[in-house]
């Protein structure tokens, strides 16, 4: 037997000696690990600011973190090996400290998900060539294997539309020693986008998690060796549990559990223990930080039936996008009374998109013989995640830990109110930048880094905007946003403040000067341009350089003497018409535009995509399940390789 085994034989037989039973309930029946690291540690990174005002007294928080370094850190360190299972991988820095570390000789496993292993093209195909040269072997949802040497075994394992949805990284278990063992978690997807979502990573040091994390991990690729073995790989529902699902990391009890349930329903209920949590430990408060909690599920209903009692603190932060459609569908989670005898839900207002999935349990009850539980990792709090979806999440018994994830609520919750500033990115504001759409006359959304657009408000410029109201629009705002989206066709821009350098941002944009390049290579002002046609007036908000407000002003009472435009009736600025005198288009869904669950109206905004194509769209959509690629497309009569290319950059397969 070779030496790496033996020790792993032993360290599954050692994990099991010294046994603590708890007759607590049937979880608790579960065999917890002895320690075999001499030092363990559970550390937790977000990437948001926090509110530091509710720190317990040592405890400190990890806030305002670069994400991505907590796992291209780990990477770097490796010496033996990488096993990394990712929903989507995309980021070029953890692709380069991949292909570092498989240029040391460290062996480097990949499982990633089928739908987003080519959802955009843009990103995934320089990701995959990475890899491929760095002779890095990966394997998707699907028992697909990708090689080296370009070649791609194709396979078909049962998928059904489910998702590999895990985020989580394995290091150095070919290693002898278990002091080596390192596992990287938590909520954020490796897209150029998730470290500007609201999101957590998890680092952890105790061998004994890291042996089950492995374990998952080798059900998936199906062998223990470099190369995979698809017909032994198990995804989703026909995964077996792994060998224990308790332990304690020093004095923190920590439990671990991966999703989704078996076809013979024989693993822990990721729900049912989080229900029974829920039901039996909480005492005086509940907070949760959820991209999507599914209304109707057996969790969201218990929290629900907990905090009925006033006595009983219910706060929670759900992503816009998600709390819009609950709004919508007039769910409890925007109800009335979600707002009212202790209970304070609110719709996040964050950078991006709030990506946490994260329940914590009597954070906030002082008594010091309670301890406060945090559930997190990549599940979801829907049933896809409970059924179908690889996911994992821990349940850590610590009042400490449970300090920093309130923290971090807080401080999310604070800019829900609007009583914390939203933090921007900096910006290049040096480089010239793609123009991704025009929202109006007055604020373009640009795309600062790859694959991230943010909205930028023209400095100086008051022009009328378009969405005043669900069926008013303010006059003229339908020729102000036609004349720009007309001249910055083709063209890129660069973004600067008044003094050149960096914009002020404010409510989740810049405020700035901008200068475009059209396709010619001609540069001009966009502010200027719109004042001097008289599309817009003279804002006077925010800091501007002294030059610029004069020659803003010169130029609007010009635009005022010739009529031009809005001048023409100037009676009429500032005065609220209805959208169709406006324009004769319906507002466009926000891009990316989801092809899974887009209606054929909602798709005729991309282009080259008419009523017939958007309805042929949508029916093979019904007739052959969700698009897992976007060349899928090309199976729809009149789309060919040029418009998908042109489409991809507008589209997704998921709402994650």
């Amino acid at each position: 037997m070779p030496n790496r085994n033996r020790l792993i034989l032993f360290l599954l037989v050692f994990c099991a000696l010294f046994i603590k039973t708890s007759t607590e309930n049937v979880w608790a029946s579960d065999l917890a690990r002895a320690d075999t690291s001499q030092v363990e540690y559970i550390k937790f990174y977000f990437n948001m600011p926090a509110d530091r005002s509710f720190a317990d007294d040592g405890v400190e928080i990890n806030d305002s973190w670069d994400l991505v370094s907590t796992l291209t850190d780990l990477i770097d360190q490796a010496k033996y090996s990488v096993d990394l299972a990712i929903y989507d991988l995309e980021n070029h820095l953890v692709g380069e400290a991949l292909v570092r570390a498989a240029e040391r000789g460290v062996r480097v496993r990949v499982v990633t998900d089928l739908y987003n292993r080519f959802d955009n093209r843009r990103f995934d195909e320089p990701m995959w060539e990475m890899l491929r040269e760095g002779g890095i072997i990966s394997m998707d949802d699907s028992g697909t294997v990708f090689w080296p040497d370009g070649t791609v075994e194709t396979h078909r394992l049962p998928n059904a539309g489910a998702h590999m949805h895990h985020k989580f990284a394995v290091i150095d278990m070919l290693s002898d020693d278990v002091e080596d063992y390192y596992v990287w978690s938590g909520s954020m997807n490796l897209t150029y986008t998730g470290p500007f979502n609201t999101n957590l990573t998890i680092v952890i040091k105790d061998s004994c998690i890291a042996e089950a994390y492995h374990e998952e991990f080798e059900f998936m690729w199906g062998s223990d060796t470099e190369i995979p073995n698809p017909q032994n790989a198990r995804f989703h529902r026909d995964k077996p549990n792994v060998s224990r699902n308790l332990f304690y990391i020093n004095d923190k009890k920590v439990e671990l559990y991966f999703s989704p349930m078996d076809r013979n329903n024989t693993k822990p209920s990721i729900s049912d223990r989080i229900v029974e949590l829920i039901e039996t430990e909480v005492d005086h408060d509940i907070a949760f930080i959820a991209f999507a909690i599914t209304p109707g599920i057996p969790i969201s209903q218990a929290i629900w039936s907990v905090t009925a009692d006033p006595d009983i603190l219910l706060n929670g932060v759900i992503d816009r996008s998600f709390y819009g459609r609950y709004r919508n569908q007039g769910d409890i989670w925007a109800s009335p009374e979600a707002m009212i005898l202790g209970r304070s839900i609110k719709p996040a207002r964050e950078l991006r998109k709030l990506h946490h999935k994260t329940i914590i349990l009597d954070a906030l009850n002082k008594n010091p013989d309670d301890t406060a539980i945090v559930i997190t990792g990549s599940y979801n709090f829907s049933a896809a995640a409970e059924q179908v979806n690889d996911e994992n999440i821990l349940i850590i018994h610590s009042n400490r830990v449970a300090n920093k994830f309130i923290q971090d609520f807080k401080g999310i919750k604070a800019r829900a109110r609007g009583d914390m500033e939203v933090p921007m990115p900096p910006l290049n504001y040096n480089e010239w930048h793609p123009v991704s759409s025009v929202q109006d006359g007055q604020i373009i959304d640009v795309e600062i880094s790859p694959g991230l657009r943010l909205p930028v408000s023209l400095l100086g410029v008051n022009a009328p905007r378009l969405f005043a109201g669900q069926d008013t629009a303010f006059y003229y705002a339908g020729t102000s946003r036609a004349f720009l989206k007309e001249r910055l066709k083709g063209a890129k821009v660069r973004v600067q403040g008044a003094d050149g350098k960096q914009p002020v941002s404010r409510f989740g944009r810049y405020y700035a000067y901008v200068t475009a390049k059209d396709s010619l290579g001609t540069i001009f002002s966009v502010n200027s341009l719109m004042l001097e046609h008289g599309m817009a007036d003279y804002s006077r908000f925010y800091a501007q350089h002294p030059d610029s407000v004069a020659l803003y002003q010169s130029l609007v009472e010009n635009a005022k003497a010739l009529g031009l435009n809005l001048w023409e009736n100037p009676d009429m600025v500032g005065e609220r018409i209805p959208r169709k005198l406006e324009i004769e288009e319906e507002p466009q869904p926000d891009f990316p535009i989801n092809i899974n669950t887009a209606t054929a109206e909602e798709l005729t905004a991309l282009p080259n995509i008419g009523p017939a194509r958007a309805e042929a769209i949508v029916q093979f959509r019904i007739e052959n399940g969700p698009y897992r690629t976007v060349d899928d497309l090309q199976k729809i009569r009149g789309i060919g390789p040029r418009i998908a290319e042109t489409l991809a950059p507008l589209i997704k397969l998921t709402d994650e």
